[in-house]
């Protein structure tokens, strides 16, 4: 009876100390890198961009992301927005002529955020294809004032595939907002900062991601499942591309203020992910092996490795398991293990809060870890066991950008 106990709990505890070995080594590769110098002054940018907006019945946020769109400092030239409109029924088609930026009005084909790019490529394609790098950047997305001369700079160093910092928008608007901009550190500062400064990929976040001229024509857009990020990301690794994460490049969603706005996109996201598990983890492994590379390894490790809750949920249950043999003298040796990994879990989010632009505010969060943990582990499970695959839905907004 006690070994049916011990077992699992010996394995979970195992992987999530390899698993944190993993994650406090990138995280102290990350804090130890140096920023990047600043832009010359001097300099004349020469990049065109390309930026694509899918926006889905968004007239509560399109407003403020195209603002911040126009106030980057970087030539308006240089810079094509163009909003892809895709089945609107509000005011979004209105406020992008309103905002004198160019819409594409799309009213067939399949539904969704990777169909409706590839369509807008396919269109602008036929008519006017002259950009030398694509910029994706979702509707309630508020971009940094440099993220073109970032994402420039970039390009320049010969990166093709370019992921952006992701941060939030409303980080202390609510406690579910406060977690979430501390996982938002950890996952964009320590993890893939990390992986960046160890040369490791980076996977696609579906927003603040730019890809170079020559990616676009090779490749075009062929990710169209509800987890199209991960889905593009596996196939670029796949087929040989590297995926640099590029820190200066800051954009700033507007993130739902509770779990039961959240829940349908986060069921969404782990839907989508899982999916792509299924599909090109053990494509990832082989070609791993055979080319004898850490880069698509790490990129199967980045895509089965539980999110930062689910292994703190699963540190608990290792806990449980823990106590229930701790008079068990073959297996007693299992609390002051799972003592210290829950330990090392805490230190890490610790870490995650002291990287936030206020600490303080950051802590606050930590109220709703009881009933957050939970429900985050419910919607992986849900989302393991295929629910949230099958249909697009838009995540409705209660509030509007800061």
């Amino acid at each position: 009876m006690n070994a049916i106990v011990g077992l699992p709990t010996l394995l979970i505890l195992i992987s999530l100390t390899l698993l944190g070995l993993y994650q406090w080594l990138l995280a102290a590769i990350a804090i130890a890198r140096r920023e990047h110098p600043p832009v010359d002054p001097n300099s004349l940018p020469t990049t065109r961009f390309l930026v694509l907006m899918p926006a889905h019945n968004e007239e509560v946020c399109l407003k403020s992301t195209l603002t911040s769109l126009r106030s980057t400092r970087y030539p308006k030239q240089l810079a094509r927005v163009v909003v892809i409109a895709d089945r609107c029924t509000d005011g979004t088609i209105g406020i992008a002529k309103e905002m004198g930026v160019e819409c594409l009005d799309r009213t067939t084909g399949q539904p969704g955020k990777g169909p409706a790019i590839a369509w807008a490529l396919d269109q602008i394609g036929q008519n006017d294809p002259r950009f030398d790098a694509l910029v994706i950047v979702d509707a309630d997305t508020i971009v940094d004032s440099e993220i073109f001369v970032a994402f420039g700079r970039e390009l320049a160093a010969g990166h093709h595939v370019q992921q952006g910092y992701c941060y939030i928008s409303n980080p202390w608007q609510s406690t579910f907002t406060r977690i979430i901009a501390v996982t938002s550190v950890m996952r964009n500062k320590l993890f893939y900062g990390g992986k960046n400064g160890a040369g490791l990929p980076t996977m696609l976040a579906g927003t603040g991601m730019c890809f170079s001229k020559k990616i676009v024509d090779q490749y075009g857009w062929t990710a169209f499942s509800v987890g199209e990020d991960w889905e593009f990301s596996a196939a670029l690794v796949l087929a040989g591309e590297r995926i640099s994460f590029n820190p200066a490049a800051r954009v700033f969603q507007l993130e739902s203020t509770g779990m039961r706005q959240a829940s349908r996109q986060r069921l969404r996201w782990a839907g989508g992910r899982h999916a792509v598990v299924g599909e090109s983890v053990w494509k990832l492994i082989k070609k791993g092996l055979k080319d004898c590379s850490l880069y698509p390894l790490d990129a199967a490790l980045t895509l089965v490795a539980p999110n930062y809750s689910s292994q703190a949920s699963l540190g608990l249950i290792a806990l449980i398991g823990a106590w229930f043999l701790r008079s068990d003298v073959v297996w007693a040796w299992l609390m002051p293990w799972s003592l210290g990994v829950l330990a090392s879990l805490g230190a890490y989010f610790l870490l995650g809060v002291a990287y936030t632009e206020s600490p303080l505010k950051a802590l606050i969060g930590v109220v709703l870890i009881p009933i957050f943990l939970p429900w985050r582990l419910v919607i992986e499970i849900f989302g393991l066991l295929g629910f949230g695959r099958k249909v697009w839905f838009r995540t409705s907004r209660t509030t509007t950008p800061p």
